[in-house]
């Protein structure tokens, strides 16, 4: 699951799915300072969970002002946003229904709550999301810390090639910590403002393993970065491409064009096991 984080205003993940891939933030990500960690826990006050029977391909999930909504929304990529989850071991015991199905969800927060709300990180945004699982998919879970493969991406030998970004006199404030703007397409990546977490984030996606940070660079950057998509990734692209793919591998990519590297290590990794979920009522 891959994603375009879009730091406009208060909008979190206004993406539409069918045109565009989506990525999700690591589940034991940075939480923001002890003044949003102590901000009034939020619930939402209304919760609508409606079955979606149209034929379109097209869906779309975002957090606004006052809460969240979804539009043709499988349940699979709900829980990997909820958790902060790549794809692949990090979560179990999921049925086989969750991707089965389409919802359009409408989860609002009472009026009072909106300034509480635009004081969250985008990270306690995101776990938010848990509250319209368990209320309306009776979900519950436990985690869980296994050793699993990972790649660790790292400063190369000679540095980041990358540009550290200026703030533009245009640029909105955005909610604390956002991931600055990451658009991915087959075989391309370009970041502004971006935070390398979250680069870390989309590679994971693309490789389909884990990418922990190890950089150790805290910085905002503007990069593009190309690479020769593997053959799946190429059979599900547009139609415009054709033949083997051109280019470098992301490996030799993410070290040529951005002065990081992509080493493989095993590292203890939180998983979500799904112990109970249920089908909701309509509503």
């Amino acid at each position: 699951m891959k994603a375009i984080r879009a730091a406009v205003g208060s909008i979190l993940l206004a993406v539409p799915l069918a045109a565009a891939q989506q990525t999700t933030a690591p589940a034991n990500g940075p939480q923001g300072n002890s003044a949003q960690n102590t901000a009034k826990p939020l619930t939402f006050d209304v919760i609508s969970v409606k079955p979606n029977h149209s034929d379109s391909a097209d869906a779309q999930m975002g957090m606004n002002r006052d809460g969240f909504t979804a539009a043709n929304i499988d349940l699979h990529l709900l829980l990997l946003q909820a958790f902060e989850l790549q794809e692949g071991d990090q979560l179990l015991g999921e049925p086989k229904w969750t991707t089965g199905g389409r919802w359009d969800i409408d989860a609002r927060i009472a009026a009072e709550d909106m300034a509480t709300l635009g004081e969250l990180n985008y990270h306690q945004r995101l776990s938010m999301f848990q509250a319209i699982l368990t209320e309306r998919f009776g979900l519950k879970v436990h985690h869980e810390t296994r050793t699993l493969p990972v790649y660790a991406l790292v400063v190369a030998k000679g540095g980041p090639k990358m540009t550290a970004s200026k703030p533009q006199p245009n640029d909105p404030d955005g909610m604390p910590g956002n991931p600055g703007v990451l658009n991915t397409s087959l075989g391309r990546e370009t970041g502004r403002g971006a935070l390398i977490e979250f680069l870390a984030e989309d590679l994971s996606d693309a490789l389909g393993r884990k990418v922990v940070d190890k950089t150790g660079l805290t910085g905002r950057y503007d990069f593009t970065l190309t690479w020769a998509p593997d053959d799946d990734a190429a059979a599900m692209g547009s139609s415009a491409s054709s033949g083997a793919p051109q280019g470098p591998s992301l490996f030799t990519a993410v070290q040529e064009q951005l002065g990081l590297k992509l080493e493989p290590v095993k590292a203890p990794v939180d998983v979500v096991v799904i112990d109970h979920l249920e089908k909701p009522s309509e509503n």
